[in-house]
């Protein structure tokens, strides 16, 4: 079992905008034979976080994402949350919330994820629009 590292954590290590915070966090994570669990939860208020209260853009926002999915001592569903992140930067029309539903949907077999948002039904291949006949 790993240690889960929080939202505040993973800011701070990938931000380096609190000098003490991100020492800490980067000693944690640096340490021989290191491993700390992220959640697809923290990633994902992480990116709201990052867009919102920093203002980084769709693709500032993916690089900090993917860095921190690339560090060795992160456990987190990777392959997911890369989709998910590449899903954020092929439709900017779709909120990074809309892309972990659709993606989720993809790729667990629960198609369509079925929705009244007609941009996100016009965005994805997973997402079908409800319409009352």
């Amino acid at each position: 079992m790993s240690p889960t590292l929080d939202t505040n954590l993973l800011l701070r290590l990938t931000l380096r905008d609190v000098p003490d915070q991100y020492e800490a966090v980067r000693e944690l994570v640096t340490r021989p034979r290191a491993r700390y669990r992220v959640t697809n939860t923290a990633v994902n208020e992480m990116v709201h976080a990052l867009q919102h209260h920093y203002g980084l853009t769709r693709p500032q926002t993916a690089a900090v994402v993917r860095a921190l999915l690339s560090d060795s001592a992160i456990e987190a569903d990777k392959g997911f949350l890369g989709s998910v992140i590449q899903c954020f930067v092929d439709h900017p029309a779709m909120s990074y919330t809309d892309c972990y539903l659709a993606e989720e949907a993809r790729t667990s077999g629960n198609t369509p994820l079925l929705t009244f948002d007609r941009k996100l039904a016009a965005q994805h291949v997973a997402a079908e629009l409800v319409v009352r006949t």
